[in-house]
C-alpha cells in the first residue's frame, strides 16, 4: 500500500504543526498578554479554574502542570457541566479577581462555555475566554478575551487547534509566573523558546513517525477496540487519542489512568483484540506505576504501543515503543505527542473508508446547524 493514497486532514495537520505553533508564539507576544490580564489582576489571583468541553477541557488538563510549576498557584481543571451546574457558588468570587476562570472554546459559540463565563461573572470571579473571536457569545460573556491565534484552515478533527490552545495557555502561564516573579526573566525567555524548539525538533522526526503511524494503522485497523492510558498531563494525550478514534472512524475506545486501569479496564474480555496505547514519559511522578501497568498488559496479551520520551529499554520486551524527542521542560510533552495517534486514527479511517464526523450522513454531521441544535449551540443556558 502507498501511504500517500491514504493522506488525510490529520496527517496533513501534523506536518503544519510546528509552523502554526511558531505563529501562535510570535503573535501572542508580551504586549498582547498584558492586554489580556493586568498586573493587579495577576497578583490578586489565589486560584485558577480552567474549564472547557471536549478538546478544550483536555487542553486544560494538558497545561495544569505548567501553570502550577511556573505560577505557584493552585489550579483546578473542570468539565464545563461540573463548573456550570454542580460547583457550589461559594467557590466563586470570594475575593477580588479570584478565582481566575479560564474558559477555552475555539469557536466561542457553544452553550456550555458561554454558560460558564456568565456564571463566573454573576459571582464576580475574574474571567478570560480563550477563543477566536471577541464578538462570539463567549467573547461577549467574558471580562477578558485572549485571542486564539489560528491561521485559516480546516481543523476538523481538531489537532492543530488543540496545539494552538495548549500553546496559548502555556504562554499565559508564563506571563503570570513572570509577573509574580516565580520564574526569572531568563527562564521566561528560555521557556518561550523551548516551545518552538520542541515543535521544530518533533517536526524534524515527523517523517519517520508518520511512516510508523501508517504501519501501525494497517496492523491495528481491525482490532475490536482501543484503550488509552496516561497520568496527569499525559492523561490529556490519552483522552485526546481516544477522542480521535471516535471522531475519525467511530471505533470503540476508552481511556483511563494507570491506577484505575489496573482496577477496571484490566478485566475487559478478549484482551488480545484490544490495542493498548500507553503514554509513559519518564518525568511523570507515577512512572513506576505505569511500568507496572505495562507488565500487566503484557501478561494478558494485548497488543500495545508506548509513546514516551524515555529509552525503549525502560519497558517490557515485545511492545512497540515510540520514543519522541525529549523537551527541555517536561510539561511540553502534551503539546506534540498527540500527533502520533492523530495520524494513526486518520490512517485507520482512510483504510476503512470511513468519513470523519458522520460526513456521509449530512443530517448527523457535526458542523451542520441541525446537528448542533440543542446538542452544542442551542442548549438551554441556566445560570445557577
Amino acid at each position: 500500500m502507498n501511504k500517500k493514497d491514504y493522506s488525510n486532514r490529520l496527517s496533513d495537520q501534523a506536518y503544519k504543526a510546528a509552523e502554526i505553533i511558531k505563529e501562535v508564539c510570535e503573535k501572542t507576544d508580551h504586549n498582547l498578554l498584558k492586554e489580556v490580564i493586568s498586573m493587579k489582576e495577576i497578583h490578586d489571583i489565589q486560584k485558577v479554574i480552567m474549564t472547557g468541553c471536549g478538546d478544550s477541557w483536555m487542553a486544560g488538563i494538558a497545561t495544569r502542570a505548567v501553570f502550577e510549576a511556573v505560577t505557584g498557584i493552585d489550579v483546578e481543571v473542570m468539565r464545563n457541566i461540573d463548573f456550570t451546574r454542580h460547583l457550589n457558588s461559594r467557590f466563586l468570587g470570594y475575593s477580588p479577581n479570584t478565582p481566575l476562570v479560564i474558559v477555552v472554546s475555539a469557536s466561542g459559540d457553544k452553550a456550555r462555555p458561554t454558560e460558564a463565563l456568565l456564571r463566573a461573572g454573576k459571582y464576580h470571579a475574574n474571567t478570560i475566554a480563550l477563543t477566536k473571536s471577541k464578538d462570539s457569545p463567549c467573547g461577549k460573556a467574558a471580562r477578558h478575551v485572549f485571542p486564539l491565534v489560528l491561521p485559516q484552515g480546516n481543523y476538523n478533527p481538531g489537532s492543530n487547534s488543540y496545539s494552538a490552545a495548549i500553546t496559548s495557555l502555556i504562554l499565559l502561564a508564563l506571563r503570570i509566573g513572570r509577573a509574580r516573579n516565580v520564574i526569572s526573566h531568563n527562564e521566561y525567555e528560555d521557556m518561550k523558546k523551548a516551545i518552538v524548539d520542541f515543535a521544530e525538533e518533533f517536526s524534524n522526526n515527523l517523517e519517520a513517525l508518520d511512516n510508523l503511524s501508517f504501519d501501525i494503522a494497517t496492523r491495528w485497523k481491525d482490532l475490536r477496540a482501543l484503550d488509552f492510558i496516561g497520568d496527569d498531563s499525559d492523561y490529556a494525550t490519552a483522552q485526546f487519542g481516544s477522542a480521535k478514534v471516535l471522531e475519525t472512524y467511530g471505533g470503540y475506545t476508552t481511556y483511563d489512568d494507570s491506577e484505575d486501569w489496573l482496577h477496571i479496564n484490566y478485566f475487559l474480555s478478549e484482551p488480545e483484540t484490544i490495542g493498548r496505547v500507553v503514554i509513559a514519559n519518564k518525568n511523570t511522578p507515577s512512572f513506576s506505576r505505569i511500568k507496572e501497568t505495562l507488565q500487566s498488559i503484557k501478561r494478558i496479551g494485548s497488543p500495545c504501543i508506548v509513546i514516551t520520551d524515555a529509552s525503549a529499554d525502560e519497558f517490557p520486551d515485545g511492545f512497540e515503543v515510540i520514543t519522541t524527542p525529549e523537551p527541555r521542560y517536561f510539561w511540553l510533552n502534551p503539546l506534540m505527542q498527540h500527533y502520533i495517534f492523530d495520524m494513526i486514527a486518520g490512517y485507520i479511517a482512510e483504510l476503512k473508508g470511513t468519513p470523519f464526523f458522520f460526513e456521509d450522513k449530512p443530517e448527523l454531521m457535526q458542523n451542520t446547524a441541525a446537528a448542533h441544535g440543542p446538542r452544542l449551540i442551542d442548549s438551554k443556558i441556566e445560570i445557577i
